[in-house]
């Protein structure tokens, strides 16, 4: 039978979704990318905004449409979050997140799984000894979060903050890298988090450093880290090890108005973080400096919104994922006075995601004559370590580094290059 897997969301259910594909062939599965063509469906989901759940209930009723023998499987945190109410829209199979490692049993056994993650303990391992799909190794090092930011959904779906037994991720990168990948990246729903539920000395920084002393040509690429988690012992092992890590930090600002952050229930102010990411740039100055920015949250002003983007301006942020703030039903923000406009929303999201293309074509032209240790991909593509795309004119060997003098830069911020070969 033929399969077709899609992911949404976050880069936790992407190494998920990996290590799923990896098990297709003990159920006699072949992957494909043709949805007309596949028997079963598998869509691992995402109910951060109410258009990530839109996206992928229409995908499931046209599919039904189309082929109504078709069995579709739902997973993630919108199976966490809807559970039965799936099978109303077509859904076959409904398997919540404290089962989805175990979907193709389910599938196999036309069985759903509607346990709690609450309901659950330890850490749901979802160990890979290759990508099906891509170039980079993503390693789940971390599942969970209890910050409770106001707008976020997140903590009721994939339950409290657990972590990866040390020894466990360590070996997994050995075996990856022995296997030829090139670059690392540890995911989770909160990195930040690693360690603080494990008795011992382990944290992010600790787990990091014992990456760092395995043998072999490669990198690694950090996710999301909290402003407030960039403590001056992380800062330094950032600054003093750029051969190895990625310098590409992405710290989630969310709004650069201070009054909004505290009603988000952020724990920081702009200027905390408008300092934290200056300090960063000058001890690493071509680092690319990333965040998320939600625009429209409940009570946010003109004058917020001009504060957030003052604070952006400030703290050098070069590449920028904007989101329009949607009520999620159980979060504290949705029941907040004070909303904002659906127009007026789509208007701040407009001119904000503007905004961000023209920053991000402005720093790839800063990046013009420099020169830059590239990996390659799949697509005839390449990536630097500060997170700029190269394209490539001539095709290239994927999963190799070649260095690249930065030529051109594009509109849409990637950039273009001359290979140097040695």
């Amino acid at each position: 039978m033929y399969a077709f897997i899609y992911t949404y969301g976050c880069k936790v259910n992407q190494v998920e979704s990996e290590k799923i594909v990896n098990d297709f062939k003990l159920y006699n599965l072949i992957i494909t990318d043709d949805i007309k063509k596949a028997d079963v469906i598998i869509l691992n989901t995402c109910a951060v905004t109410a258009n990530a759940e839109k996206k992928f209930r229409s995908l499931i009723r046209r599919a039904k449409s189309e082929k109504p023998s078709t069995l579709i499987a739902v997973t993630g945190c919108a199976a966490e979050k809807d559970k039965e109410k799936l099978k109303s829209i077509g859904a076959d199979i409904v398997v919540t997140n404290s089962g989805k490692m175990d979907v193709l049993k389910h599938i196999s056994e036309k069985s759903d799984h509607l346990e709690s993650i609450f309901d659950t303990h330890g850490f749901v391992e979802a160990e890979n000894i290759s990508m099906a799909t891509k170039t980079r190794a993503f390693v789940k090092i971390q599942d969970g979060c209890d910050s409770n930011c106001a707008y976020c959904i997140i903590p009721s779906l994939r339950g409290l903050p657990v972590s990866r037994a040390y020894d466990s991720i360590i070996s997994e990168i050995k075996n990856l890298v022995n296997t030829g990948y090139k670059e690392i990246v540890p995911v989770g729903i909160h990195v930040g988090k690693y360690g603080m539920d494990i008795a011992g000395e382990f944290d992010l920084c600790s787990l990091i450093e014992g990456i760092l002393k395995i043998e072999g040509d490669f990198r690694i690429r950090l996710t999301s880290i909290e402003v407030n988690e960039l403590t001056p012992k992380m800062i330094s092992l950032l600054e003093n090890n750029t051969d190895k890590i990625c310098r590409h930090y992405h710290i989630p600002l969310q709004s650069g108005s201070s009054q909004t952050l505290e009603r988000m229930n952020r724990n920081y102010t702009s200027e905390e973080y408008i300092d934290k990411l200056t300090e960063l740039k000058r001890r690493i100055p071509d680092c690319l400096l990333g965040a998320d920015v939600i625009v429209g949250f409940p009570g946010e002003t003109d004058e917020h919104f001009k504060e957030t983007l003052s604070t952006i301006e400030k703290s050098l942020l070069e590449h920028l994922h904007i989101f329009a703030y949607s009520d999620r039903s159980g979060t504290k923000a949705s029941e907040m006075p004070n909303k904002i406009n659906g127009k007026v929303k789509s208007e701040r999201a407009k001119f904000l995601r503007a905004k961000a293309a023209e920053i991000k074509y402005e720093a790839a032209k800063k990046r013009i004559g420099n020169i830059y240790k590239v990996l390659t991909q799949k697509d005839n593509t390449g990536i630097t370590d500060n997170y700029f795309t190269i394209k490539f004119k001539e095709p290239v060997e994927p999963n190799i580094f070649i260095d690249v003098l930065i030529t051109t830069a594009l509109k849409d911020g990637t950039l273009k290059g001359d290979i140097l070969y040695v």
